[in-house]
C-alpha cells in the first residue's frame, strides 16, 4: 500500500510565471474552468482541492483530487492567464515510479487545446529549435517575443533567466508553429544589431534533414507567408541600411574611443 505522504506529490502541480496581483481564488477559478471546458476533468465537479499562491515569488502549488487530473493539468503549460504565459511543472519531489502506480502520468490526448492560446515554456529538442543569443540582459520576455513574432506564431519559447539577478542570461530558445519559418528567421535575424549587441540566431539542435525549412512555403497559410516574408525583408533592409550608413560616415564615435 502506498504511503499517504508519498501519494501527495503526484497530485500536486507547480505553476510559475504568475502575473502580479494573482489571488488564490482567481488562479483556482481559472484552472478549474479551463480544465472543465477542455475536457481535462476525470469526474464531475472542480478538480482542484487546494491552491497556495506565493505572491512574492510569483508561483503557486495546486493540489488535485486525482493523479489523472494533475497529469492532465500538465497539458496547459504556456496557457495565457491575465496576459502572462504560465509555466506548469511537476514539483521537485515528484516520483514517477510512485505516480505510475496511482494513475495516468501523461495528459489525456483527447483534451481540446485548440480553443486556448498556448505558447509552451519548454522548447523540445527538435531540428527546428532555435537558439537566440546576444540579447540585452535587461530585455523581458515580451521584448524578445516582439522581435520574433513578426515572422509568425510561436509553438514554444523560453528566455533563460538568472535567478540571482532576476534578469535574463542574454539568450533564449524558441520553436515556430510552422517549421518552414526556421530558416527565414535565421537568415533575417542572425548577426543583426540590437543596441550595442549582435544577435546569434541558429539551430540549437543538429540533426539529419537540417535546412529543409528553407524549402518552398507551400505549407504555410497565405497570410503567414506574407507575414514571414515581410518580416525577413524588413530585417534585411535595416541591416543593409546600417551597413550603408557606416560606409558613408565611417566608424562610430564609440569605436574610435
Amino acid at each position: 500500500m502506498v504511503n499517504p505522504d508519498a501519494a501527495k506529490p503526484p497530485r500536486r502541480i507547480y505553476v510559475g510565471g504568475l502575473p502580479a496581483g494573482t489571488t488564490e481564488a482567481g488562479l483556482r477559478q481559472f484552472i478549474n474552468e479551463v480544465m472543465i471546458r477542455t475536457g481535462a476533468v476525470a469526474a464531475a465537479g472542480f478538480p482542484i482541492i487546494t491552491c497556495k499562491v506565493y505572491s512574492g515569488k510569483n508561483y503557486a502549488f495546486l493540489e488535485f483530487r486525482s493523479v489523472e487530473e494533475a497529469s492532465n493539468c500538465m497539458a496547459f503549460d504556456g496557457v495565457v492567464f491575465n496576459n502572462s504565459y504560465l509555466r506548469v511543472r511537476r514539483p521537485n519531489n515528484y516520483d514517477y515510479n510512485v505516480a505510475v502506480t496511482l494513475g495516468f502520468t501523461e495528459p489525456n490526448p483527447v483534451i481540446d487545446l485548440n480553443q486556448l492560446e498556448i505558447v509552451r515554456t519548454v522548447v523540445q529538442d527538435t531540428p527546428n529549435k532555435l537558439f537566440i543569443g546576444g540579447l540585452p540582459c535587461e530585455w523581458t520576455e515580451d521584448q524578445v517575443k516582439d522581435k520574433l513574432t513578426p515572422f509568425g506564431p510561436l509553438r514554444a519559447f523560453n528566455l533563460v533567466m538568472d535567478k540571482q539577478t532576476g534578469n535574463s542570461k542574454g539568450y533564449a530558445f524558441c520553436e515556430y508553429l510552422y517549421p518552414e519559418l526556421t530558416d527565414i528567421v535565421i537568415d533575417a535575424l542572425n548577426l543583426t544589431s540590437v543596441g550595442t549587441k549582435t544577435l546569434t540566431v541558429k539551430r540549437a539542435v543538429t540533426a539529419q534533414g537540417q535546412g529543409q525549412g528553407s524549402q518552398a512555403l507551400t505549407h504555410l497559410p497565405p497570410t503567414q507567408v506574407v507575414s514571414a516574408v515581410t518580416g525577413a525583408l524588413s530585417s534585411q533592409y535595416r541591416r543593409l541600411q546600417q551597413q550603408a550608413t557606416q560606409a558613408l560616415i565611417g566608424p562610430s564615435v564609440s569605436t574610435l574611443a
